[in-house]
């Protein structure tokens, strides 16, 4: 997922004001200038919380995502599909970088993830295995496992969960996020969504966002209703 930044929907904080100073009585009542700053303290965190969200939806041409035959098995996504793709303002994105475990480390592979030609789906058992191939050796691979409620199949969609500590830099969050796919004839759809909430730089932070993308079957592919080999 791929959720949007922040900017400009820091809080920030105002001082208690209902704490008494040093040397002052606690009757002293507090002045109307300082209430008026926390109503709006309150009021800009309302506003906030409902415009830190980025939600897209899948084009009307993209066809019904609905499986035809719905099952939990989902026998039709083991399949190589292109990692370029695009979403729906029709901007490139690349499958692999939606499907790298978001916390593992890309420094030393972040290229190849671009590079990549293709990006093929493989289950063994209870691991979902992702595999990269492109030119100059650009292949890695990496697999979610169903047993740790990584992956699931539900209905025809498989989901893939991507939550946990978002902590970095300055930044301490948690979120939950989720990626689902949904199989066509013709393309894999991906659907990455999800929120986190935290605290950056003492300032309270949440968001939610939800993107959509498209990425062509690759021809040498298994049609979506043979089951894997």
């Amino acid at each position: 997922m791929v959720p949007q930044s922040l900017e400009g929907c820091q809080i920030p904080t105002v001082p208690d004001s209902s704490r008494p100073m040093a040397g002052v009585g606690r009757d002293v009542p507090v002045p109307i200038k300082h209430r008026l700053v926390s109503h709006l303290t309150v009021a800009f965190v309302a506003i906030c919380l409902i415009a830190c969200v980025h939600v897209e939806h899948p084009l009307a041409s993209w066809g019904n995502l609905s499986p035809a035959t719905p099952s939990d098995d989902c026998v039709s996504f083991p399949a190589t599909y292109s990692n370029k793709g695009n979403k729906t303002d029709d901007s490139s994105v690349f499958l692999a970088t939606w499907l790298h475990p978001r916390n593992a480390p890309t420094r030393g592979i972040d290229k190849d993830l671009l590079d990549a030609q293709t990006v093929s789906l493989e289950f063994d058992g209870a691991l979902l295995t992702v595999k990269t191939n492109g030119p100059m050796g650009a292949f890695h691979q990496w697999s979610f496992d169903k047993s740790k409620r990584e992956f699931t199949c539900r209905n025809g969609v498989l989901r893939i969960s991507q939550g946990g500590d978002k902590s970095g830099q300055n930044v301490a969050a948690v979120g939950s996020d989720a990626i689902d796919l949904y199989r066509t004839q013709s393309e894999l759809i991906v659907n990455s969504h999800g929120g986190s909430a935290g605290i950056a730089l003492i300032m309270p932070m949440a968001e939610y966002g939800s993107a959509w993308a498209r990425f062509p079957v690759q021809a040498s592919s298994s049609s979506p209703t043979e089951p894997a080999q």
